[in-house]
């Protein structure tokens, strides 16, 4: 039986989407939404999509095809009215990655997807690559016994279109790409973050408006470091978009050289070693990853891997070192209801300034 699904957007990021949908037998488009002229007539010459099939809103399509769930792929801003749309229509979502822009927001999604008891999956497609899945199984096997930092350097020339958002817009390439490898530092080990200290700055060959370069140090529970330095506009050496890690424990090093694993012991130890570990096979990868467990949880009615309530816990570092920035201090996740505006529940109904009126007197 497949599952029947409506494609939110048909920018360029969608056609990736699209293709993956395309290969999973388990899928079937009923319906495509775009408000944009440009993108919808693209998308019929290019992509072979029926005019018909293409709605300039989500409730047109809902009211023209039943459907099973939602394929967002929409900017962040918009994430939020396509999600509360689909649950109240009792719709899955699959929406890309980030979450929000918003805390508030993003925690109202969270709470409408409970409510509604659908699955909300964000696309955290970084964390189902062969290097973090082995790496991940590798720490919790206790290679390096108890891990006390993880290190991670990512050096990039990245999105260097001029007049694009990412170029115009302020901490982008924290915000973007520091979600992917957030996600992967609680992924692969196994780690609650509870506060983030930040610094950022621009080179003077950077093409960026906002700052695109970044240190930030997260305390985890357990008082596992976790620093992650992040460089976008880099002329010279690039690392993988993995970055590279090096996880220090008592027992060793475990590091990722442009995505190989490395496990070395070379201090007080009669065997000096250093070997490298073959990464696990996946039968799937990437998109194809994502979209595979989004149906099985559909199909299973559990909750998905990178659920929404799982990321937000994500995309709480993103936020807690965003406001460390600005605030030049550490910043902990619990103050961030605080911080960034609210606790993204509806606001109760103001009391009214009207004075009540007085009873008329009796007449005596």
């Amino acid at each position: 039986m497949s599952i029947k699904a409506i494609l939110v957007g048909l920018g360029g990021r969608a056609k990736s989407w699209f293709d993956t949908a395309k290969e999973n037998s388990e899928v079937e488009f009923v319906g495509f939404v775009e408000p944009f002229k440009p993108n919808q007539e693209r998308a019929v010459q290019q992509w072979g999509i029926a005019k018909a099939q293409i709605h300039p809103k989500l409730s047109d399509a809902l009211a023209a095809e039943k459907a099973d769930c939602v394929l967002d792929v929409t900017p962040p801003a918009a994430h939020e009215a396509i999600a509360l749309e689909a649950f109240k229509a009792g719709l899955h979502v699959l929406g890309e990655k980030p979450l929000s822009d918003s805390r508030p927001s993003a925690k109202r999604m969270v709470a409408a997807a409970k409510a509604a008891k659908r699955r909300h999956m964000i696309t955290q497609n970084y964390r189902f690559g062969a290097t973090p899945r082995t790496a991940a199984r590798l720490v919790k096997s206790g290679i390096v016994g108890k891990p006390g930092s993880v290190d991670i350097a990512f050096f990039m020339s990245w999105a260097d279109a001029p007049g694009s958002h990412y170029v115009e817009k302020p901490y982008m390439f924290l915000t973007d790409m520091g979600i992917h490898h957030f996600d992967m530092i609680r992924y692969v080990m196994g780690a609650e973050v509870l506060a983030a200290q930040g610094l950022s700055w621009n080179y003077p060959w950077g093409w960026h408006k906002g700052d695109a370069s970044h240190v930030i140090v997260f305390d985890c529970k357990g008082g596992l470091k976790a620093v992650h330095r992040g460089i976008g506009c880099t002329l010279g050496y690039r690392t993988s978009w993995n970055g590279e890690w090096r996880i220090e424990g008592p027992e060793g090093t475990l590091t990722w050289e442009r995505d190989k694993l490395f496990f070395s012991r070379e201090h007080r130890t009669p065997e000096r070693k250093r070997q490298e570990i073959p990464l696990d096979p996946q039968p799937l990868g990437g998109q194809s990853a994502i979209l595979a467990e989004f149906l099985a949880a559909i199909k299973e009615n559990r909750a998905p891997e990178c659920s929404s309530e799982d990321n937000l816990k994500s995309l709480d570092m993103v936020f807690a070192a965003l406001e460390s920035i600005k605030l030049h201090r550490e910043v902990k996740t619990a103050e961030l209801d605080k911080l960034t505006g609210g606790n993204g529940k509806a606001p109760k109904a103001a009391k009214s300034s009207k004075p009540k009126s007085k009873p008329a007197r009796k007449k005596k």
